[in-house]
């Protein structure tokens, strides 16, 4: 049996390569999988897309996934903690996201990435060092899972003892958010909620501290915070936080690899960033877009009729957009 395009991207003996699979998309830009989600793979339609407001990111106003096992799959499993700002509409995402971003960085907290310059400095050239031989080692386990995930920590002011139970429930959950049709939903839904519960009352516990003994971490100033948006609630403060760990370590996590395997592939321009540091931030900028960390944003809903490229996606449909593709 032939496999349908979104199957053949969510294969795992595709992900080695999945761009020859995008290019065949491309040219069916709006495409319907029969009883399943419609996909969206071409640049300026993605881009209106993701700007659209008769399109919903919130759980709540989610198509029916019965008998769709793509959707039932990358499905969040959001049952043990509440959905995040990136599962909801505005105005409840952008009072959120606008929370979020004060204690995270510029212009109310400019220094926050800056100050850690030093420490993230030692903690890269502690993983460096921990590497062993040079010639053969694992990037991934070795340096790209680590460092993101001890900065998070760091940033969040989790205690350094408990740093390891969260690569754990990280590790797990975001194993959970990859699409994985020929997986089983249920032993996999089981072991996220498990995850999502044990991080959940881990968080419950630290939140609960800090507000009676704020530090100037992230967390504290989150749980303290009182501005023109009010507080955040306890359960929108444990969401936030699990988002920022599990979101925030696992694209780079993936744009770290990604970026050094295609810097091996690409032997001049490595050698260019060698002799030009400065090179850097437009190289990331442009790995970003070669090697997506996130290739696709699955189950969005229209909430109104909308014509795409001559094809009109109904309202209440399952619409996937292919980043990568795009």
């Amino acid at each position: 049996m032939t496999q349908s395009p979104l199957h053949q991207i969510l294969d795992y003996a595709n992900r080695a390569n999945p761009y020859p699979i995008y290019e065949e998309l491309r040219k069916t830009p709006v495409h319907h999988e029969e009883d399943g989600p419609y996909v969206v793979s071409t640049y300026y339609e993605i881009r209106s897309l993701l700007h659209d407001p008769r399109i919903s990111s919130d759980a709540r106003n989610l198509a029916s996934t019965a008998g769709d096992p793509l959707a039932e799959s990358a499905q969040e499993d959001e049952s043990a903690l509440p959905p995040s700002f990136l599962r909801l509409d505005p105005p409840e995402h952008d009072r959120l996201r606008r929370m979020t971003n004060r204690p995270f960085g510029p212009p109310h907290s400019p220094h926050r990435i800056d100050g850690m310059r030093g420490e993230l400095q030692g903690i890269v050239s502690g993983l460096i060092d921990g590497i062993g031989d040079p010639g053969r080692f694992d990037l991934v386990d070795q340096f790209s899972y680590p460092f993101p995930v001890t900065v998070i920590c760091r940033l969040l002011g989790i205690p350094r003892e408990d740093e390891a139970r969260f690569h754990s429930w990280a590790d797990t959950i975001a194993a959970s958010l990859d699409p994985d049709p020929d997986g089983d939903p249920t032993e996999r839904g089981k072991t996220s909620r498990d995850a999502r519960m044990q991080l959940g009352m881990y968080l419950a516990g630290l939140i609960e501290e800090r507000r009676k003994n704020p530090g100037n971490d992230m967390l504290s100033e989150l749980a303290t915070a009182k501005g023109e948006d009010g507080s955040m609630t306890t359960m929108e403060l444990l969401s936030t936080a699990a988002l920022l760990l599990i979101a925030g370590h696992e694209t780079t996590v993936n744009l770290v690899t990604n970026g050094m395997l295609t810097l091996l592939r690409n032997p001049d321009v490595l050698e260019r960033l060698r002799a030009d540091p400065r090179l850097a931030v437009p190289i990331v900028e442009e790995l970003l877009r070669f090697e997506p960390p996130v290739q696709l944003v699955p189950q969005r809903t229209t909430l109104a009729d909308i014509e795409v490229r001559g094809v009109t996606i109904p309202k209440g449909a399952s619409l996937w957009l292919v980043l990568a593709s795009g």
